[in-house]
């Protein structure tokens, strides 16, 4: 894939952005709560909840908000446990590895420790019947061993490189629940290790599908790379309003 106008933007944008570093408490703060709003609100909307961008940023406020279910309370709470997780993670600076991802899992799915798949389901949704559970764990460590070698295959794009990481994860379809939501939290994660921000990515749960299914079909990374560009681009100009000085 060839570099884009818009991937060239990124890259200047997030040069000026770095050159403004340190930020203040307050803009850091800011940030930060920008981004776990971002997060969540991306991961509840393309489970399927109905949840409102606004309900949500109130109750991250504190606030109570009864239209809200019960569950999406209890997945927004252990969201931010797993943002705690990973601002940890990145203190030690640890990378992409079966055990941050085996972490991550837990820590959003309220388990104490993470099951690997051991069954063999038909994903309806996506039109897709993924590896037998027998050769997942070869399969995530292939995939590791991917991670380690991504930007040089991909030729530095850091983004590119996130997003394959969601797609082949979901390939692998390595849990028995919640592939998808801990795909975009290492998605999330490894841009957030290549010193990317946290973005809200804007695709309806219908677009967010189709474009699994063009790469789990055709190996078509675009659709989705192109949304994961789009997010990004976006959250570095809101960025950029707010460290001017």
């Amino acid at each position: 894939m060839r570099r884009s106008n818009m991937y060239q933007q990124i890259l200047e944008k997030k040069l000026i952005l770095d050159s403004r570093k340190p930020y203040s408490t307050e803009v850091r703060k800011q940030i930060k709560e920008m981004g776990r709003c971002d997060l969540i609100y991306t991961s509840l909307h393309l489970d399927g909840s109905p949840i409102k961008k606004e309900q949500l940023q109130r109750i991250l406020q504190g606030d109570v908000v009864p239209e809200v279910t019960l569950n999406d309370h209890v997945a927004i709470e252990r969201y931010l446990d797993t943002l705690t997780l990973m601002e940890n993670l990145m203190g030690m600076e640890s990378d992409v590895s079966l055990k941050v991802i085996e972490e991550l899992h837990g820590m959003s799915c309220g388990t104490d420790r993470t099951v690997w798949r051991k069954s063999n389901p038909i994903l309806y949704t996506l039109d897709y019947n993924p590896p037998h559970w027998q050769e997942i764990r070869e399969k995530m460590e292939q995939f590791i061993k991917w991670s380690y070698q991504a930007e040089e295959k991909l030729a530095g794009n850091i983004l590119l490189k996130a997003a394959y990481l969601h797609h082949k994860m979901i390939e692998i379809y390595p849990f028995e629940q919640n592939s998808e939501s801990t795909a975009r939290l290492v998605l999330y994660y490894s841009l957030l290790r290549d010193g990317y921000p946290i973005f809200e990515l804007r695709l309806s749960e219908s677009e967010y599908n189709t474009s699994i299914i063009e790469y789990l079909k055709h190996k078509n990374i675009e659709p989705f790379y192109k949304a994961v560009e789009r997010g990004i681009f976006n959250k570095l100009d809101v960025l950029l309003q707010m460290t001017e000085e």
